[in-house]
C-alpha cells in the first residue's frame, strides 16, 4: 500500500487515495472478498462500510431497518422510482448510499443530485463526502476531483449537484438523477427542469431517475407521478415509508407530535404521507355552525363602524394583537384584531378595526391609538410590502416596545427585523397554529361574523398553501393568525409568564409581565362617558364622524327617536 509521503493522496488527504495509489491485495485476500461482495450486494456495502453521524452517538456504521433494506433493493432494481416518505425516514441517506455504491463499484456512472436550492444540494453532497472518506481506501477507485459540488473517481464515475434550473443537465450525459423533496420545489421551476432533464434520461435504456419527497398538496408533479405509479400507468415504481415503520414511533408519539405541530392536518402532511386536498376550508361546515353561535353584535361601534368592540380593557387580563396592513386604496383592508388570552381554554375576540381606505402613514397613528386602548400588549404586524413602513415607524420613531419579531433567520440566526415576515414557512406555521386553537382545541370565540365568514372562505390551495377563495378577502383571517401566533412556543416566553404548560411546552395558563405601571392604557370610550354625564342619559351612542352625510340614514334614526349630538373634540 502507498505510504503517506509518496504523493498518492489527493491534496495530501490520507482518506483520498489517487488512482496511482498501490494496494497489496495479494497480502489481504479479505479485501478482494469485500470488493466483490460490495459490488454484488448494496446491503453488504451499506451495513459494513457506510457511516452516518448520529446526533446522540456520533459517527457510526448505519444499521439498516427492514424498510431501508426494501428501499435500497428497489433503488437497485428499478429505473424510475418514486418514494413517498414520512419526515425523518432517512430517505436522503438511502439515496446517498445508492449514489456512493454505484460510482465506487461501477465504471463510467454519472450521478446528478438535484435540489431546489444550491445550499440544500451542497448539504446532501456533504453527506456523500463524509461517507466516502470513511470508506476503507482499498474500496475506493481513486480520487481525481474532490470539491464541495463534485466528486470524480479514477473509474470514470462521478457525482455532481444541480438546482432545478431550466438548463440543468442539458447536453450532459447522466446515468442517474436523484431529486430530493420534489413536492417542495415550486411547480413552475420543477416543470422547466423536468422538460430539460427527462429527455436526457429517457433516451437511454439504462439511465435512472429516483425521486423522494414528503407530500405537499395535490396538483404538483410529484403528486401526479406518484398517483400514476400507484395505478401502474406511467412506468414508475412506487415506494412508501409510513411513520409507524420507523422505530420509536407509536400512537403515543403520534399524539404528542400532533400537539406539538398544532393540528392533525400538519401531522398528516409531514408524517402521514397524506396528499391534502385543495379547496378544503379552514373550518368545516359543522365547526362553522358551532362558531357562529358565539357571534354577536358589538357593544360599541366606533368610527363609522370601522372599529368594533365587544369588551373593554381590563387591567388584570392579557391581550394580544395581530395586524395586517394594506395599501389603503379601497380593495384589501388594514385590519387590527384584538384577542383576550387570559384563559387559553376560552380565547375571546374582543375588538376588530378594519379600514379599506386608510393609507399606511395614517394607519401608523391609528395602530398606536388602538394599542393604547388595550394596554400596549404584544403585537404581531405583518411587515411584507407596505407593512414594513408601518412596523418600522411604530418601533423606531414612536418607540412602541412590544412589537414581536418573527421570521426566517439566516443559518439558524435569530430574526432581527421588526415585525413578522410572511413567507411560505411562517404563514404555514401560522395557519397550523391558528387551526390548532380554532379547530383542534375549539378554544377561540369569534364574535365578528365578518371574520368568521372570511375564515370559512380561507382554503387550502393545490400547492398546500392557504389563501382566500377567488373574489374573497382574508385580511381579518391573516390578522387573526398573527394574533394567535403570540401563543407559539418560540414567542410566548418572551412576553408572558408561562404558569403551566403541557408536555410539549404549549402554554396552558399565562401570567402578566409588567409592561409598565399602567401599561399606557387610554380609554377609547372616555368621550362617550363625558357625554353621558353631560346629558344624564343611560343610552349607548353610536359615534358618527363629521363627514357622515347620508341624510336617509339620519332621517331613519330620527324617526326611531335618536338625536344627533355634537361631541366636543377631545
Amino acid at each position: 500500500m502507498a505510504g503517506p509521503k509518496d504523493n498518492h493522496f489527493y491534496l495530501g488527504n490520507s482518506n483520498l487515495p489517487t488512482p496511482e495509489a498501490k494496494f497489496n491485495y495479494e497480502g489481504h485476500p479479505e479485501w478482494v472478498i469485500d470488493l466483490e461482495k460490495c459490488r454484488k450486494n448494496i446491503l453488504y456495502f451499506a451495513e459494513n462500510f457506510f457511516y452516518i453521524v448520529n446526533l446522540d452517538e456520533g459517527k457510526q456504521r448505519i444499521k439498516l431497518r427492514s424498510y431501508q433494506k426494501r428501499i435500497l433493493r428497489s433503488l437497485r432494481d428499478n429505473r424510475f422510482l418514486i418514494m413517498l416518505a414520512s419526515r425523518q425516514a432517512s430517505k436522503t441517506t438511502l439515496m446517498t448510499i445508492y449514489a456512493l455504491w454505484i460510482v465506487c463499484f461501477y465504471d463510467d456512472q454519472r450521478v446528478l443530485i438535484v435540489a431546489n436550492k444550491e445550499a440544500t444540494a451542497i448539504n446532501i453532497f456533504k453527506r456523500i463526502r463524509i461517507a466516502y472518506e470513511q470508506l476503507p481506501n482499498y474500496l475506493k477507485p481513486g480520487t481525481v476531483e474532490y470539491g464541495k459540488t463534485s466528486l470524480a473517481l479514477g473509474n470514470g464515475s462521478s457525482i455532481g449537484i444541480s438546482t432545478t434550473s431550466s438548463d440543468a443537465g442539458r447536453g450532459e450525459s447522466v446515468n442517474c438523477v436523484i431529486i430530493d423533496e420534489m413536492a417542495h420545489i415550486e411547480n413552475n421551476m420543477m416543470q422547466e427542469f423536468w422538460e430539460s432533464v427527462y429527455p436526457i434520461i429517457s433516451s437511454s435504456q439504462k439511465s435512472k431517475i429516483f425521486v423522494a419527497s414528503t407530500p405537499k398538496g395535490t396538483g404538483n408533479l410529484f403528486h401526479t407521478l406518484y398517483e400514476g405509479a400507484t395505478k401502474k400507468e406511467n412506468g414508475w415504481f412506487p415506494e412508501r415509508v409510513d411513520w409507524w415503520e420507523i422505530p420509536g414511533r407509536d400512537e403515543e408519539w403520534k399524539k404528542r407530535t400532533i400537539r406539538t405541530m398544532g393540528s392533525e392536518d400538519a401531522f398528516n402532511q409531514e408524517f402521514g404521507c397524506a396528499f391534502l386536498q385543495s379547496g378544503e376550508s379552514a373550518v368545516d361546515e359543522d365547526l362553522f355552525k358551532k362558531l357562529k353561535l358565539d357571534t354577536s353584535e358589538p357593544k360599541y361601534v366606533l368610527e363609522d363602524g370601522k372599529y368594533l368592540m365587544w369588551e373593554t380593557y381590563r387591567k388584570d387580563h392579557l391581550y394580544v394583537i395581530g395586524v395586517d396592513v394594506s395599501e389603503g386604496v379601497g380593495e384589501n383592508a388594514s385590519v387590527i384584531q384584538v384577542l383576550d388570552v387570559t384563559d387559553l381554554s376560552d380565547i375571546q375576540q374582543v375588538a376588530v378595526y378594519s379600514n379599506k381606505n386608510i393609507n399606511p402613514l395614517n394607519f401608523i397613528s391609528k395602530c398606536q391609538e388602538i394599542f393604547k386602548h388595550w394596554g400596549n400588549p404584544p403585537v404581531l404586524i405583518e411587515r411584507n410590502n407596505c407593512g414594513g413602513q408601518v412596523v418600522d415607524q411604530l418601533r423606531v420613531t414612536l418607540g412602541y416596545p412590544n412589537i414581536v419579531n418573527y421570521g426566517p433567520g439566516a443559518a439558524g440566526a435569530s430574526y432581527n427585523r421588526n415585525g413578522i415576515m410572511a413567507h411560505t414557512n411562517t404563514k404555514y406555521k401560522g395557519v397550523m397554529n391558528m387551526r390548532y386553537y380554532v379547530n383542534e382545541l375549539q378554544s377561540v370565540r369569534i364574535r365578528d361574523i365578518v371574520t368568521l365568514n372570511e375564515l370559512r372562505s380561507f382554503i387550502r390551495r393545490e400547492n398546500g398553501t392557504w389563501a382566500a377563495k377567488a373574489d374573497s378577502l382574508d385580511d381579518r383571517v391573516m390578522s387573526l393568525i398573527w394574533a394567535l401566533m403570540a401563543l407559539d412556543t418560540d414567542i410566548v416566553d418572551k412576553y408572558f409568564e408561562v404558569i403551566t404548560a403541557d408536555s410539549n411546552r404549549r402554554p396552558l395558563k399565562l401570567g402578566i409581565l409588567d409592561y409598565g405601571s399602567d401599561r399606557g392604557f387610554e380609554d377609547p370610550l372616555a368621550a362617550l362617558a363625558n357625554l353621558k354625564n353631560t346629558i344624564g342619559s343611560d343610552f349607548l351612542p353610536c359615534v358618527i364622524n363629521d363627514q357622515y352625510d347620508d341624510q336617509d340614514d339620519k332621517a331613519i334614526l330620527a324617526r326611531d327617536g335618536w338625536q344627533l349630538l355634537n361631541i366636543p373634540n377631545g
